[in-house]
């Protein structure tokens, strides 16, 4: 006879959680540049996060199958970035590692290193206008599952229009 167990939270606490984003040096006087030219480290981040499903779509964001969360490489010099993060974001950059397999940190590292490369310009050849998306949701799940018994992650992007 088979059982299941199911329950759901609504998190509500903490508002803002303290976060250290280790950025690696090299990549220190960029991120300066850029909470400068968005207002700070939040505003820059919710800026990373709106690109995000574009970076997806270019296929640009990694998809690391293992188990165990990807980690920035050892043995690099990382500079500490102390932020509190709104709730939101945390959720929508923790999901958004989750589903890539690594850790929140690196996404960071990973979504600024994109953007620095400036590939999804070259990919993509945008027309200079924002997105005309915004998101509406974002999910992730991860499960062991019984063929192999191997791990496998879903992550669902709700993207809703907005005028231009």
């Amino acid at each position: 006879m088979e059982s299941i167990l199911e329950w759901k939270s609504r998190a509500r606490e903490p508002v803002r959680p303290a976060c250290t984003f280790l950025v690696p040096a090299g990549l220190v006087p960029y991120l300066q540049g850029q909470t400068r030219k968005h207002g700070g480290v939040i505003r820059y981040l919710r800026h990373l996060l709106v690109m995000a499903p574009l970076y997806r779509r270019a296929g640009l964001l990694p998809k690391v199958e293992r188990t165990t969360r990807y980690y920035q490489r050892s043995g690099q010099a990382l500079d500490k970035w102390h932020v509190r993060v709104p709730a939101h974001h945390w959720t929508e950059l923790r999901c958004l590692a989750g589903g890539c397999g690594v850790t929140m940190t690196h996404m960071f590292v990973i979504l600024m290193k994109i953007e620095k490369s400036r590939k999804l310009k070259r990919k993509a050849k945008p027309t200079g206008d924002p997105p005309t998306f915004q998101w509406s949701n974002i999910g992730f799940w991860e499960a062991r599952v019984e063929d192999g018994l191997l791990t496998e992650r879903h992550v669902m992007l709700v993207l809703e229009s907005q005028p231009p």
